[in-house]
């Protein structure tokens, strides 16, 4: 399977002044990580710190906080980890499924889906 690499718009949480960035989707993510200076930026706010495990297996405190974000066709709110320099951009799979996104790892793309309720 292939890396699939999309861009996003990311935007304060009111969803004004939206910003392209360029994300690798990781479906081992829980969270979206987005670099801190463009959030700072944006006014997103820190919500609180929490645990996340690394693919090493080693845990690291990480800010998160909740804004705005276009995908898909679809705009919405959804939590983001504020990344520090140098850590890859990642669109999370909380955020794939609040676009109704799922990887097709065929063509290395995102393919829309329905939602399921049981």
């Amino acid at each position: 399977m292939g890396t699939v690499i999309t861009t996003i718009e990311v935007g304060d949480p009111q969803g004004r002044n939206l910003q392209r960035v360029e994300v690798e989707v990781d479906t081992g993510s829980t969270y979206t990580a987005l670099p801190r200076g463009i959030l700072q930026a944006l006014g997103v706010p820190v919500n609180r710190a929490v645990q996340s495990r690394l693919a090493d297996g080693s845990l690291q405190t990480v800010d998160i906080g909740q804004t705005t974000i276009r995908l898909g066709g679809r705009e919405f709110i959804t939590t983001v980890i504020f990344a520090e320099e140098g850590e890859p951009s990642l669109l999370g799979v909380i955020s794939l499924e609040d676009a109704l996104l799922a990887v097709d790892p065929v063509n290395n793309a995102l393919i829309p889906v329905v939602a399921r309720r049981y």
